[in-house]
């Protein structure tokens, strides 16, 4: 930890992390997926401190740089980092295994409206910046989204967006 900072109780869980497992020659072929046949390889990205989880994580290579996008949520942020559900990104001027800053400063790309907190999950960026999801839920109208009660289920795919990613910034370009 940086000097100066504390960690407030409950922040020890906050321990997200990308990483990578390799399994070993000839595994596959034979079937043998159990642990031992499996190499942990040191993280790629670690959240320490700020959230308990990252879902989906996915690597694009563009113009000589390698992003990782992955996705996480409102309520497995620390409370001291609040963030909304959305997709989160990094980039890394290294390769793969080199070191990675977050996009746009926060890491944060594309997060749920604070109107409806909880519209999308499941994003995906694809090589050519498209970002596709999923509807979770929308607030019932007239529902608080603090203390919402009961959702309407979406069910179904979310609109496409389209963002351009330069160097360590990505911008919203069309929302299809």
């Amino acid at each position: 930890l940086p000097p100066g900072f504390d960690v407030n109780a409950g922040d020890q869980w906050m321990q997200a992390a990308i990483g990578i497992a390799v399994l070993k020659d000839g595994a596959y072929e034979k079937g043998e997926f159990s642990r031992e046949n499996w190499t942990i390889l040191p993280a790629l990205i670690e959240g320490g401190f700020v959230n308990s989880q990252t879902e989906r994580p996915h690597v694009v290579f563009k113009d000589g740089k390698t992003y990782v996008f992955t996705i996480s949520h409102k309520s497995t942020a620390s409370p001291d980092c609040p963030m909304p559900d959305g997709v989160y990104g990094f980039v890394s001027d290294e390769g793969l295994f080199g070191k990675y800053r977050p996009l746009n400063s926060t890491g944060l790309v594309l997060g749920n409206p604070s109107s409806a907190p909880y519209q999308s999950y499941s994003h995906f960026v694809d090589q050519e910046g498209y970002i596709q999801s999923f509807i979770d839920t929308i607030p019932a109208p007239g529902q608080d989204v603090e203390n919402p009660g009961v959702y309407r289920i979406g069910g179904t795919l979310a609109p496409t967006v389209k963002i351009e990613i330069e160097g360590d910034r990505t911008f919203v370009t069309q929302v299809l």
